[in-house]
């Protein structure tokens, strides 16, 4: 059985998240270095407005995080389930 993660990088500069509220450190799980440092590079520029919430968001710091979630997915399959719960990853929310 996988773990669950959770994919709210906006959130405290978090990246992945477990289901009890606590960040993971990238460097604690089985990724390159390489995929760890480009994933907070995209997350260091993060700011509320990039999201859509009250105004259209940042569409392209949303594509890049899309594609980012899906390298994230792919290095930690089949050990980790990363889920999103926020519908502008272009996927429905697992709540």
């Amino acid at each position: 059985m996988s773990e669950r993660l959770e994919f709210w990088p906006e959130y405290r500069g978090g990246r992945l998240w477990h289901d009890h509220g606590q960040s993971v450190d990238l460097a604690d799980l089985p990724l390159s270095g390489n995929l760890r440092e480009r994933v907070a590079e995209w997350v260091s520029v993060y700011a509320d407005e990039k999201l859509p919430m009250e105004s259209p968001g940042d569409t392209e710091w949303l594509a890049v995080g899309t594609y980012w979630l899906a390298e994230l997915r792919l290095a930690l399959q089949p050990d980790y389930d990363v889920v999103v719960t926020e519908p502008w990853w272009g996927e429905e929310p697992d709540k």
